[in-house]
């Protein structure tokens, strides 16, 4: 699977559901780390809900069931782990994050 293609199609996926449905605020990878020395193409993806969180599992069913429409089920297989973030919670995305989306102002702008 290429890195790019992946990266491209998650970006396209949340761009259309916020201009549609404003539910998340950032969305980024992250590689998934299994304590190797090796990238393994695995990745964890990392959302910020724009909405007070009120049961975690209907999101993540959500989630998943957007992931296999839009992406199909060996595709969003390179999705290895969920992480989901309430709005109010402060969040640190690392420097070699792969940014996906980000509705900040200051980030736009850029």
């Amino acid at each position: 699977m290429d890195k790019a293609i992946l990266i491209n199609e998650l970006k396209r996926i949340f761009a259309a559901l916020n201009q549609s449905d404003k539910r998340y605020s950032k969305a980024w990878l992250t590689d998934m780390d299994f304590g190797g020395l090796y990238r393994n193409g695995k990745y964890v993806l990392h959302l910020v809900a724009e909405h007070k969180l009120n049961g975690y599992k209907s999101e993540f069913s959500f989630l998943l069931d957007l992931l296999d429409e839009k992406l199909g089920k060996e595709k969003a297989s390179y999705v290895y782990h969920i992480k989901l973030y309430d709005e109010n919670e402060e969040v640190y995305i690392e420097k070699d994050a792969i940014i996906l989306y980000n509705d900040e102002v200051s980030y736009n702008a850029a």
